[in-house]
């Protein structure tokens, strides 16, 4: 399905019915990295899954866009209600985001692994990233691909190769071209202040979901989460990087559905 929102076309699929719950991928995938929720939240949920400008299908015209703009133009399209937001890493930051700028358009929030729109974590771990930017150096856009896919899908601490097929084919079919795309002539508009400096005015109950082998800058992340929201909570999931929901979909499904539905 495809939708224009301020002069782009987003690409985005839709299953199932009941209130809308809108998972935002992560920056090293697409809307096809949620597949394993499909079915499962669609017996209960109007499952919708956009891709971001950039990512998968979804244009980027050289025009200047923010990500929370576009998602609000796309609720308002589709006249969606109160929705819940699933997001994954800068899906996360995003749900953040919006849910700063937007109280009023969500009810629950789920955060994988986020990122926080003005937090600069990765400044304390140089080491954790020297493969990727090497990678990034020599421009070889296929060494950058495995570099993250390393570090991302199999996480920092556990040896390449941990994650097995077809996950490994999945993560370098999507985050390939996401690498390919020029986001330089297209910026954001960002919060000011950044969300960092505004997570205690989020009052909408959070589930904060972490791999125990994603980054050290995902744990920073989480912890200042944990302290700043005034109604969140935490699942870690064992033995998952910075994908849980691909890792572990019947654990995460059952953690998150749980959360949803019942609490």
């Amino acid at each position: 399905m495809e939708a224009t929102i301020h002069g782009a076309r987003i690409h985005y699929e839709r299953t199932g019915e009941g209130l809308p719950v809108i998972f935002l991928h992560a920056g090293i995938g697409d809307l096809r990295m949620w597949e394993p929720q499909v079915e499962a939240f669609a017996k209960h949920f109007d499952v919708i899954r956009p891709e971001v400008r950039g990512f998968g299908k979804s244009e980027l015209p050289p025009a200047r866009w923010s990500w929370v703009a576009d998602l609000l133009g796309l609720m308002d399209q589709l006249d969606l209600k109160p929705s819940h937001l699933v997001g994954c890493s800068l899906g996360g930051m995003l749900a953040i985001d919006f849910a700063l700028e937007h109280p009023e358009r969500i009810s629950k929030l789920v955060l994988v692994g986020p990122a926080i729109g003005g937090a600069n974590f990765g400044k304390n771990y140089p080491e954790v990233f020297a493969d990727v930017k090497a990678a990034e150096q020599t421009g070889d856009i296929d060494a950058l691909n495995q570099a993250e896919m390393h570090l991302f899908l199999d996480g920092p601490r556990r040896p390449r190769g941990y994650v097995n097929q077809p996950l490994r084919d999945m993560f370098l079919d999507m985050n390939g071209p996401n690498l390919r795309s020029d986001f330089e002539g297209a910026p954001t508009n960002d919060l000011n202040p950044p969300a960092v400096e505004r997570l205690h005015e989020i009052t909408a109950s959070t589930l904060i979901v972490v791999g125990d082998e994603d980054l050290p800058t995902i744990y920073d992340a989480v912890e200042l989460l944990m302290e700043k929201l005034p109604h969140a909570r935490k699942a870690v999931i064992h033995d998952a990087a910075h994908l849980p929901n691909l890792e572990h979909p019947h654990e995460f499904n059952r953690i998150v559905l749980d959360f949803l539905l019942h609490d």
